[in-house]
C-alpha cells in the first residue's frame, strides 16, 4: 500500500483507502491487516473507509464455485471498491493488488474495468511492480506487518503445500 498510495499522490489523486476483504482467512489475519492499515492511514492522514461485514460462507462459496478463484476474488473486492467511490462521490479507484508480483495483473485489469463499467466509476490501472522492493524496504523499515499469503483460505493451503493456486492463471 505504500508505494502504491505515494504514487498515485505524486501524480495529484487524493487517496481515499476503503479496506474491503470478505476474503481474509482467518478473522484473525484480517484484523492485524487492517489494524496496519488503520496505523499507516492515520500516520499519512489519509482517509479511510473500512467495510466492517466478514461475509465469510458467501465468500468460500463464491470462490468454490469461480472458474478461476483469484479473478472471481479481485473481481468481487474491485466492484465493492467502484461502488464505494460511486458512493462517495469519488470519480477513479484504483488498487493496491498491483504492486504484487504475484498477482495475475490482466486479471486484475479486467476485474477493474469490468467494476468501472458497472459502476460509472474509472478504474486508474497502474502496473506498480516495479515499486515492490521500495515497498518492502519501506514497511519493513517502519516494522509494518506483512501478510504472508494472498488472504483467502485457499492461498493460506497453497502456501504452506508450496502450490502454485489452481486459482491463478
Amino acid at each position: 500500500m505504500t508505494v502504491v498510495f505515494d504514487q498515485l499522490q505524486k501524480d495529484d489523486f487524493d487517496i481515499t483507502a476503503f479496506f474491503y476483504n470478505p476474503n481474509i482467512h482467518p478473522w484473525k489475519e484480517r484484523e492485524r491487516r487492517l489494524q496496519t492499515l488503520i496505523e499507516y492511514a492515520d500516520s499519512k492522514r489519509i482517509p479511510l473507509e473500512i467495510d466492517e461485514e466478514y461475509p465469510l460462507e458467501k465468500n468460500i462459496r463464491m470462490l468454490l464455485d469461480a472458474e478461476n478463484r483469484c479473478y472471481a476474488c479481485f473481481k468481487e473486492r474491485l466492484t465493492a471498491t467502484a461502488e464505494k467511490a460511486a458512493e462517495l462521490g469519488i470519480k477513479n479507484f484504483s488498487t493496491t493488488l498491483s504492486v504484487s508480483p504475484y498477482q495475475n495483473q490482466s486479471s486484475i485489469l479486467e476485474a477493474g474495468s469490468v467494476a468501472s463499467e458497472k459502476s460509472g466509476v474509472r478504474f486508474i490501472y497502474r502496473d506498480f511492480r516495479e515499486f515492490y522492493k521500495e515497498s518492502i524496504r519501506i514497511s519493513r523499515e517502519a516494522e509494518m506487518y506483512r501478510q504472508p499469503y494472498c488472504g483467502c483460505v485457499f492461498s493460506e493451503r497453497d502456501r504452506y503445500l508450496k502450490l502454485k493456486s489452481p486459482g491463478q492463471v
